[in-house]
């Protein structure tokens, strides 16, 4: 798959019908899967033919620009340019080159200052098979985010732009419009931007503290229910927040924290239990039927992390929308990720949002006079200009996980060691992470055969929390979590970038399969 940018002269030669070899390319480009790119400074050479020859711009505009992705030219790029013989096409270069070093030129223009990137003509282009073939020979990473970035670049681009042209960092009234956005999407009173997803659980845990015991901290006679298979950060808030984490175990069929566990830890250690900290792993939702039932019966606090599972539903209901709050991460890698850390919190109680609002600003309405132990974890003005960019692709980027995940389900589900993850049919799972768990097999040499067979995998997560030495002395276990256990010793990413197609897709599962 070839990032390719077409020059102005072989797009007017081709949709003005003045030469054949141009119009077969970019016909034959159009239908391709290769990435096809224009640069900002080639818009007005279109504009000025388009009126000329009295054409239809906003119908021009609607085709055209489905397929061609327009490159920002920054005024560096217009400067370095005057030092080459043609600027006007050293500009083009130089903007491309930025987003794609190995891309490709189509251009009549032999001359073309190519900076370094191959540069064709509209017949050599034709001759080049390769362009236009299905077969994708390139490594398969599990998860590209440059190829999202590009997808997305003109709406990112100009929200960057205009957020430092504002100048308004702490704050700015880019993370008040992605709040309402994102409490809008969730369904929930109010959604509070912080510093991470790590600051979310930790700020809310505090925030419920000083709420439900009028104090800046929890005990450590405070017992707070979540799993041992999940990323540090969660047992860790626990910790943070002063409280003991009580590991229970998971179903191995979902991943997630098992109800049932839940149960006989409050049945042991009763009045110590304060509250439940569910993660919706991987994307997919927790039984929140149970857990809300359970916590309701107990007098329990719900947190629920939604790190990994920005858009999944539970009965229909967005995750996040359940506990007293739902934390967010914004980390690059996560469904809707931004170009830095960030996190959000949502709640519909009135009292916890403005508690969570002063924690977050050092720990006080007037920060020459706080009130709390806060922190300086503020969402950043740049990053949320960044995340409204991108959350309004949201729905389609899970609905593309969720595609690949149903086309790996289908193709993997007769390989007697691979076990896929059971979904509940209440759960939308958006599949943060597509995981499998290999069944008799060496982990370890799956991962390196499929290495070389050029898919990357990753191992999420290869040590329980209360095996980690953070942890000792320090937590509550209910019994051995067998089940998190082997799951450590057996579970298995695929790759889950939403931008690839079908040819990628049927590359992994094959890789699979091959394995015996």
């Amino acid at each position: 798959m070839a990032k390719i940018l077409v020059d102005v002269n072989v797009i007017l030669d081709a949709i003005l019908n003045r030469d054949d070899i141009s119009k077969e390319v970019l016909d034959k480009l159009a239908e391709s899967q290769n990435e096809l790119f224009i640069t900002a400074s080639m818009v007005a050479t279109l504009d000025y033919f388009l009126t000329k020859y009295e054409a239809n711009k906003k119908e021009f505009k609607k085709e055209f620009f489905n397929k061609f992705k327009v490159i920002t030219t920054s005024g560096r790029n217009a400067l370095n340019a005057l030092d080459f013989e043609d600027g006007e096409d050293a500009l083009i270069a130089l903007a491309f080159k930025r987003i794609a070093e190995d891309g490709i030129i189509i251009t009549h223009d032999k001359k073309f200052p190519s900076n370094g990137l191959l540069v064709l003509t509209p017949e050599e282009a034709l001759n080049n098979h390769k362009l236009f073939s299905q077969q994708n020979n390139e490594p398969i990473p599990l998860l590209d985010l440059q190829k999202e970035y590009r997808y997305v670049m003109e709406e990112i681009d100009e929200r960057i732009l205009e957020c430092i042209a504002e100048s308004k960092y702490i704050l700015g009234p880019e993370v008040s419009e992605l709040e309402q956005k994102v409490a809008n999407y969730i369904g929930t009173k109010h959604a509070i931007g912080v510093s991470s997803g790590t600051d979310a659980l930790v700020i809310s845990l505090r925030a419920l503290a000083i709420k439900n015991k009028g104090q800046e901290y929890w005990n450590k006679e405070d017992f707070i229910i979540t799993t041992p298979f999940t990323f540090t950060a969660t047992g860790d808030a626990i910790l943070r927040a002063g409280a003991t984490p009580l590991f229970v175990d998971i179903d191995p069929a979902t991943f997630n924290i098992d109800p049932e566990q839940i149960k006989k830890a409050i049945l042991k250690y009763r009045e110590k239990v304060t509250g439940i900290l569910p993660v919706h792993l991987y994307g997919q939702p927790v039984n929140m039927d149970e857990i809300i039932k359970i916590a309701k019966e107990n007098n329990l606090f719900v947190v629920e992390d939604c790190a990994q599972s920005f858009g999944a539903k539970w009965d229909g209901k967005q995750t996040g929308s359940f506990g007293d709050t739902g934390c967010f991460s914004f980390f690059p890698s996560k469904n809707l990720g931004g170009f830095g850390d960030g996190g959000m919190i949502t709640t519909d109680d009135d009292e916890l949002a403005e508690i969570i609002r002063i924690l977050r600003k050092h720990g006080g309405k007037d920060k020459y006079n706080v009130d709390h132990i806060g922190y300086n974890a503020r969402l950043d003005t740049l990053q949320a200009a960044i995340l409204l960019a991108k959350i309004s692709h949201i729905d389609d980027f899970n609905n593309r996980r969720r595609k690949i995940a149903s086309f790996y389900d289908e193709h993997l589900k007769e390989i007697a060691w691979v076990k896929m993850s059971e979904v509940h049919k209440k759960a939308y799972h958006v599949y943060h992470q597509y995981t499998i768990n290999l069944l008799n097999k060496k982990r370890d040499e799956i991962q390196r055969r499929l290495k070389e067979k050029g898919i990357q995998t990753m191992v999420y997560y290869p040590v329980t929390l209360h095996k980690m030495k953070v942890f000792k002395n320090r937590c509550e276990c209910v019994g051995e979590p067998r089940n998190a256990i082997e799951a450590t010793q057996q579970v298995l990413s695929l790759p889950i970038e939403p931008m690839n197609g079908k040819e990628i897709c049927r590359k992994v599962v094959e890789g699979v399969r091959s394995l015996g």
